[in-house]
């Protein structure tokens, strides 16, 4: 084989693996751009808030929620999710808001997933932004 056949063999292997490279970067950035999106379907936590959850047993357990200012507890199993009650009563309401550290400022009390999805965002915003300072 000649050294001539090496090199456009070799610039083939390249300029190939180049394309490859180029359209995974384009794709990637594409789900970037349209998972990013913010709309009026994006909720980050304001809408909806877990109060508390209490686990009854396998694939069962009861959640409190507060949803745009309204005291709901639902029942969740496996398969299905149950309204129980709406929490109307205002002794109640300030029990629960008084509960939760910080008082109303619409930090869920003791919710292990929204502290992994903040510190999954603050992980994700900062590897986005690699420039220096």
């Amino acid at each position: 084989m000649s050294t001539l056949d090496f090199l456009a063999s070799l610039l083939k292997m390249v300029s190939a693996l180049a394309v490859v490279l180029g359209v995974m970067l384009a794709g990637l950035w594409a789900v970037r751009r349209f998972m990013n999106k913010t709309g009026a379907n994006v909720d980050d936590g304001r809408m909806i808030r877990v109060l508390s959850t209490r686990y009854l047993g396998p694939k069962s357990s009861i959640l409190l929620l507060d949803v745009l200012g309204s005291v709901i507890v639902v029942g969740v199993s496996g398969t299905q999710m149950t309204l129980l009650t709406t929490i109307t009563d205002e002794d109640s309401l300030e029990r629960l808001r008084s509960a939760s550290p910080g008082g109303n400022n619409g930090e869920p009390f003791l919710d292990p997933i929204s502290l992994y999805k903040r510190k999954l965002k603050t992980l994700s915003l900062a590897g986005g932004r690699n420039e220096p300072k």
